[in-house]
């Protein structure tokens, strides 16, 4: 499909050149559609993302415990995948979910070694348990072992080892615990968590059906902004595309489900399902692949556990409005951050993979029950799925392509276009006559290119929307609007009580930025940052780390299936 859209283009440029404009046109006005939807949905996103912020989730998961004393049984693990980083980051990872009023009593972590990282890693996690041990109900590391059979090195077969430790560790406790209130929370290793997180996660479990719980993902939205202002803009830009996209897709599901991405929860019932075992060993994409291969699960569970009948998906990714930070890639120099942000995208770009898994899933699905025996919510969730994964992987991408070329060989005629009076002709008569009238009395090669003139224009409406709703979420994470905890949440120690903050609020924001107002001029400069970034490095980002590595992705897939380098992303110390 890639490498098909790719040459289409590439031929209609060279052949046909009204052709090549109507191929062009169609991309970005389907991409500028997809856009505007995403800097809508994204806007609410960060609307919600400041109510949930104010919530004192502490306090309504409290007072819940002492309504329903029954439920105080819920536990948290949370296994962090690692492979050589470095000890002060994870420290200050361990020193943030401990920040968590529910670190001492209900939370255990399970910090996920590589045995390849040798002696040096084995000391590494000894000193990081010494240092913690008494944060929280328990700690300790496990050593995902090399070349296992079956196994690809990376974060999804790390987290099934560490998964599969944990269970032997607390298998005579959980044997006894209701497996819908014991909740995995998986995180990369530089994920600061938002303080209330996980009282957020327990009061929202809770508070959900039991059959629902079982079947549920929460998902908080990845803000990759820790380092933003060292980092080349072209990594800024991609990680506001990020935030859109993800903040969007978890607001917005009409379509297409939310995925799980970068660091989520879920339940034990969940991943311990017949059906599922955890997570996969020879996948890269674990985050995605998790969620998809549990979408489809839920479907041959049957409508009363019975595989034998298809029914409605069951799982979904509930948002959860408090967000996460993470660090950009960011290496020494320039150049040096801009190869590693681009060795990362190629990593990540092996998620391509999920689309054929989603395809054979649906197809085997077919195969077993019959098209009209699988409900047609099964249908359109799983068309949904499949068109995200299109939609990110290769449109967006050939998109970026048509619209450089567009612009590469339309530029001479554009300048002539301009100098002899043209645009100011073209915008009397539409002010006159309406745009489809002034559009239909060109002709059809001249029509083609105005309308992409006009969409790939110096500061088209939908730069405009993603500019606006980034900067309200990055002048929000700034200003601390998002992370600010409550008066609950700062007790030192369950128990303690007073409430008092003993430090001032600035001091207590846990992600990563000391908050305070930007003022007038801070913000200006903000906005401006934000706006040169994408009218600047937008389409070359979708090209450097969108469309080249996953052609690069899909090279390697072909030729070596799954199997890829799998290269730790470089970041700040």
């Amino acid at each position: 499909m890639l490498w098909g859209g790719l040459l289409a283009v590439v031929t209609a440029a060279a052949f046909s050149t009204s052709c090549f404009y109507v191929i062009a046109a169609s991309l970005s006005i389907f991409t500028m559609l997809y856009s505007s939807d995403l800097s809508i949905s994204s806007l609410i996103g960060a609307w919600r993302m400041r109510a949930a912020a104010r919530k004192d989730w502490h306090a309504m998961l409290e007072a819940l415990l002492a309504e329903q004393p029954e439920l105080s049984d819920v536990t948290h693990v949370v296994i962090i995948p690692n492979y050589k980083e470095d000890e002060e980051m994870l420290l200050c990872t361990l020193e943030n979910i401990a920040k968590s009023p529910m670190a001492a009593d209900r939370i255990k972590v399970v910090l996920a070694m590589e045995e390849r990282e040798g002696p040096k890693g084995a000391e590494k996690a000894a000193r990081l348990v010494e240092k913690m041990k008494h944060q929280f109900a328990d700690i300790f590391a496990t050593f995902h072992p090399a070349n296992l059979p079956g196994d690809l090195a990376g974060k999804s077969s790390n987290t099934q080892w560490a998964y599969k430790q944990m269970l032997t560790r607390y298998s005579n406790d959980l044997n006894k615990r209701d497996t819908s209130r014991v909740l995995l929370s998986v995180g990369d290793a530089d994920t600061l968590w938002h303080r209330q997180y996980f009282s957020a996660l327990s009061y929202e479990a809770l508070t959900m059906p039991v059959e629902q719980r079982k079947w549920a993902f929460w998902q908080a939205p990845m803000l990759l902004m820790r380092n933003m202002m060292s980092v080349p803009a072209m990594s800024r830009v991609s990680g506001y595309a990020t935030l859109l996209f993800e903040l969007a897709g978890m607001t917005n599901q009409m379509l297409a489900p939310a995925f799980c991405f970068s660091s989520y929860s879920c339940t034990l019932a969940l991943a311990n399902h017949p059906m599922i075992g955890g997570w996969d060993r020879d996948v890269i994409a674990e985050d995605h692949h998790m969620f998809c291969k549990c979408f489809f699960a839920s479907i041959r569970d049957g409508k009363v556990g019975n595989p034998a009948e298809a029914s409605a998906p069951k799982v979904k990714v509930h948002p959860l409005y408090l967000p996460h930070t993470a660090f950009l890639v960011e290496s020494d120099g320039y150049i040096s951050s801009c190869y590693a942000r681009f060795q990362q995208a190629v990593r990540h770009a092996q998620g391509v993979a999920e689309l054929s898994y989603a395809v054979l899933q649906y197809f085997n699905m077919i195969r077993d029950y019959g098209v009209f025996k699988i409900p047609l919510a099964a249908h359109a969730r799983t068309c949904g799925v499949i068109y995200k994964m299109i939609a990110v992987h290769m449109v967006n991408q050939i998109e970026a392509f048509a619209v450089i070329l567009a612009a590469a060989t339309a530029l001479p005629s554009i300048v002539r276009w301009v100098l002899t009076g043209g645009c100011w002709a073209m915008l009397r008569q539409t002010a006159a006559e309406g745009l489809l009238t002034a559009l239909g009395q060109q002709s059809f090669g001249e029509a083609s290119r105005w309308t992409v003139q006009s969409i790939c224009g110096p500061i088209p409406p939908v730069l405009l929307m993603m500019v606006c709703t980034s900067f309200v979420v990055v002048k929000d994470l700034l200003e601390g609007k998002l992370s600010q905890p409550s008066r609950s949440a700062c007790k030192l120690r369950a128990g303690e009580k007073d409430h008092k903050l003993s430090t001032p609020a600035a001091e207590l924001d846990v992600q990563g930025f000391v908050g305070h107002s930007l003022g007038v001029v801070g913000s200006v400069k903000t906005y401006a940052m934000i706006f040169m970034d994408y009218a600047s490095w937008a389409q070359w980002t979708l090209l450097f780390y969108g469309l080249v590595p996953v052609m690069v992705a899909t090279v390697s897939l072909i030729r070596n299936g799954a199997k890829c380098e799998y290269i730790v992303a470089a970041k700040p110390t």
